[in-house]
């Protein structure tokens, strides 16, 4: 077998249309933003327009397999159910968020 065996095949070659650097730059803005681009198409994914980042956290185990099972349990996806936990940690007076901090302080 030779190199030019594992070249992908397709029916019929690919047509672009050519754009300036500019309108491509333009166009990734828009994507990002979920919004249409040159091809007018509109984005299917209604979540592109939401601002979420990727964070990494450091738990311990316990905090992790209690983390799953409410996970599974509520069947609701970990990082939902953390954005949920810290919406309601934060509609607390300050008060309450001391008291439940004082509770729950690691040794």
């Amino acid at each position: 077998m030779s190199l030019t065996d594992l070249k992908k095949r397709t029916k019929q070659p690919v047509k672009r249309s050519k754009v300036s650097v500019d309108q491509f730059i333009e166009d990734a803005d828009n994507y990002a933003q979920g919004k249409a681009g040159a091809s007018n198409k509109p984005i299917k994914n209604p979540k592109a327009t939401t601002n979420f980042r990727h964070c990494t956290f450091t738990f311990d185990a316990a905090a992790i397999a209690h983390l799953q099972q409410a996970s599974e349990q509520h069947k609701v996806a970990k990082s939902k159910l953390l954005r949920q936990l810290l919406k309601q940690f934060d509609s607390l007076s300050p008060q309450q968020q001391q008291a439940l901090l004082a509770v729950s302080k690691e040794p």
